[in-house]
């Protein structure tokens, strides 16, 4: 979360629950279509200070809290019980974990090389979405555009 400067002001002003809220509305414009893929989420902690609450489900992501362990923890169990292991994807800044990951051949990306990639990705959304309001076009197709520029 550090990674993510909005992310990190709210850790800085001690907003955890408003800095885990954040970085999944990020991930969920990353990764639109989790049809096709699993996303699963460690966070160190609990999910409140009195919750009970070991994962859950949070449209289409797979959320778990570590509560007294940590995170590391259960990324390395999961990567321990995952079937095949190289079709799995680690985002972490963790030394460990990565060395871990390389060893079982999972693929691996920086914490910085994911922000990298996402901050790519949203210059790009936003740069279409201003080129149609620029043009005054919408995505659609080339019938309404030209019954647009010449029907009353």
């Amino acid at each position: 979360m550090y990674k993510f400067p909005d992310l990190a002001f709210c850790l800085g002003e001690y907003r955890l629950l408003d800095a885990r809220s954040g970085l999944l509305v990020h991930l969920k414009r990353h990764f639109p279509d989790l049809n096709q893929r699993k996303v699963l989420i460690f966070f160190d902690g609990k999910k409140e200070l009195l919750s009970e609450c070991y994962s859950e489900e949070w449209e289409g992501f797979s959320i778990h809290y570590s509560h007294e362990k940590k995170a590391d923890e259960l990324i390395i169990g999961y990567l321990n019980y995952c079937q095949v292991p190289s079709q799995c994807l680690v985002v972490t800044s963790d030394k460990e974990i990565l060395s871990y990951a390389r060893r079982l051949r999972v693929k691996r990306k920086t914490s910085e090389e994911f922000y990298a990639e996402w901050v790519k990705r949203e210059t790009e959304v936003d740069e279409t979405e201003f080129n149609h309001l620029k043009e005054g076009l919408t995505p659609s197709s080339e019938s309404d555009y030209w019954e647009r520029q010449f029907l009353p």
